[in-house]
């Protein structure tokens, strides 16, 4: 699965730069994190698998909950975040709902200091 950015901004702190798919607030995440999850109806994490994602224990709000990630490559501001090498093809039934979280939102941390952005993306997928 591939988002193309087209459009806006978010910010995980108002003191940290814009970014299309994460953060890069110091203190916590390092220079450069992924936030952009995709969930099935039930906010399930399918991209990227539940398996590759992180928490920090450094806030107690978000302490051991897994939101970020990394791919290589990829920074917060790269105009696509781009799925490959999956361990199992992703099997979607017709009229199946995604959805595209957050991290943060995702799992009911640390979100009240985001900056109340918005981002627009393409999604593409190749299906068999």
């Amino acid at each position: 699965m591939k988002l193309v950015h087209k459009s806006g901004l978010i910010k995980c702190n108002p003191n940290d730069p814009a970014s299309y798919w994460g953060c890069r607030y110091e203190p916590f995440y390092g220079n450069n994190v992924l936030m952009t999850i995709v969930t099935n109806a039930n906010k399930e994490a399918i991209l990227p698998p539940a398996g590759d994602l992180q928490a920090y224990s450094a806030e107690a709000e978000c302490k051991y909950k897994n939101h970020f990630y990394s791919l290589n490559g990829t920074n917060h501001t790269s105009s696509e975040l781009v799925f490959r090498d999956l361990p199992d093809p992703l099997s979607v039934s017709r009229n199946q709902e995604l959805q595209i979280w957050y991290g943060q939102d995702w799992v009911d941390c640390s979100e009240q200091n985001n900056d109340n952005g918005k981002t627009y993306v393409d999604v593409f997928a190749w299906y068999a």
